[in-house]
């Protein structure tokens, strides 16, 4: 009355539950990290506390170049970016030869250069970078400057070329539009002489 039995599922039920006990001894070891020894921390503390030295903090010099370079860069973040051209300047005023000099003069360039600013002058920015490029060759500021530069002197010159080009096209349609024009008239010059 029915099929012989194979006892196939007491093995596959042996099998799963190898399976599954391995795989939770093997996770359960790979989370435990092997625990380091506490480190003692020695402190000694004084009897008194007028025997405690501090040493005397030396004031820092206040360098106004810094904080108005800050204050650009806080600035440009904001997209005020006349307000932040005119603290870059006041650091080139303070610092005109000194390394902040260096990355004012970047950033004005930059702001000049960028497309959405409403007083876009590429002249004023390719000054601005030679000038890095010039009086700073050592400088970090010099390479960016340099690639900058190549930047937006090819971007001019394939403003120019962009331009002509659609001259061209324009002479091109008008003449195209002449001939059509001739084309008629030797057309009709055609059918009058036709009759």
């Amino acid at each position: 009355m029915g099929r012989k039995r194979h006892r196939t599922g007491k093995y596959f039920f042996c099998a799963f539950t190898l399976l599954i006990t391995f795989a939770l001894t093997c996770c359960n070891t790979i989370d435990k990290k092997p625990q380091e020894p506490e480190k003692m921390s020695l402190s000694i503390e004084p009897i008194h506390p007028a025997a405690v030295q501090v040493p005397p903090k030396k004031e820092q010099p206040r360098d106004e170049s810094k904080e108005h370079l800050l204050a650009g860069q806080r600035l440009l973040s904001m997209g005020q970016y006349d307000a932040s051209v005119k603290e870059y300047l006041r650091v080139l005023s303070i610092a005109p030869n000194k390394p902040p000099g260096d990355e004012a003069s970047f950033a004005i360039g930059l702001i000049y250069a960028y497309p959405k600013y409403s007083k876009k002058d590429h002249s004023k920015a390719v000054s601005s970078l030679t000038r890095i490029i010039k009086d700073y060759p050592h400088s970090n500021w010099s390479g960016h400057a340099k690639i900058l530069l190549d930047l937006i002197q090819d971007n001019e010159r394939l403003r120019r070329i962009s331009a002509e080009a659609i001259h061209e096209n324009e002479k091109l349609k008008n003449m195209i539009e002449q001939s059509k024009k001739v084309d008629l008239e030797i057309e009709e010059k055609k059918r009058e002489k036709a009759r």
